[in-house]
């Protein structure tokens, strides 16, 4: 018997613009989130997210990038992947400049993160941070290596944005990782979100997509929830799942 329900998967990948939609507004700071998760809910598998996605998932990622002013991502994150900088293409011959969100300024000037980088990275940290003796030797180190500062204030999304937006820098694209996520959260600071569902089950979720340790760190609060309505859906052969949602518009 033929479930007459079932939808049989596409002969072809699906198209990484067709999934990403109409580019935002340049006027007005606009967030993007961009997550991969297995059906269990896993942000990583045996330690990152290499493993996980297909060749759609990668356009889908390069494609977001490609129309990014800025790309806002963890230190974890940056450590975990194996960060470089993002590279040229024939549309963005001179690409977005990735920022790292580090209130340590754990990241290691010897690092492809930074030695790769075709335009000059930047390190977001708060103002406490920013003018601590205590990593000194951390800034004076980056600021040789070519890293640019900015100063979030309190070190929330909002102020984060406000500090980027001032720059210029509004289309942001924010790839994790968890705590990072958990931040613009508390915050509602998320205007879209791409989600890729690798179909693959785990029996342990080894990194959540969200945590609440960014907002704990600088005294904030992350009950609340955030409304979100289905703009796209995208099956490839493989039966990886594209998700594309926005934030419902408050009344």
């Amino acid at each position: 018997m033929t479930d007459q329900s079932f939808t049989p998967l596409p002969d072809t990948s699906p198209d990484a613009s067709d999934i990403i939609g109409p580019d935002p507004s340049s006027d007005k700071p606009h967030v993007r989130f961009v997550e991969v998760s297995t059906l269990s809910g896993s942000a990583t598998l045996f330690g990152n997210s290499q493993a996980m996605g297909n060749d759609a998932d990668t356009a889908l990622f390069l494609g977001l990038r490609e129309r990014a002013d800025v790309i806002v991502v963890g230190s974890g994150t940056v450590s975990i992947e194996d960060y470089g900088g993002a590279q040229p293409t024939k549309e963005r011959p001179t690409p977005a400049p990735i920022a790292v969100v580090t209130n340590s300024f754990n990241v290691d000037p010897q690092s492809k993160f930074v030695t790769e980088a075709i335009t000059p990275p930047f390190v977001i940290a708060n103002d406490k941070s920013m003018n601590s003796p205590e990593y000194a030797e951390k800034r004076e180190a980056l600021k040789q290596a070519g890293v640019e500062f900015i100063n979030s204030g309190t070190g929330s999304a909002n102020e984060i944005v406000q500090a980027l937006s001032a720059k210029g820098l509004n289309k942001i694209v924010c790839e994790g990782g968890p705590g990072l996520f958990g931040l613009f959260i508390a915050d509602h600071a998320v205007d879209q979100m791409y989600l890729t569902l690798d179909p693959k089950l785990t029996g342990n979720v080894e990194r959540t997509l969200v945590s609440d340790k960014a907002i704990s760190a600088i005294g904030g609060s992350s009950e609340g929830t955030i409304d979100f309505t289905l703009e796209k859906v995208a099956v490839d052969t493989d039966s990886t799942v594209f998700l594309r949602y926005a934030v419902v518009p408050t009344t």
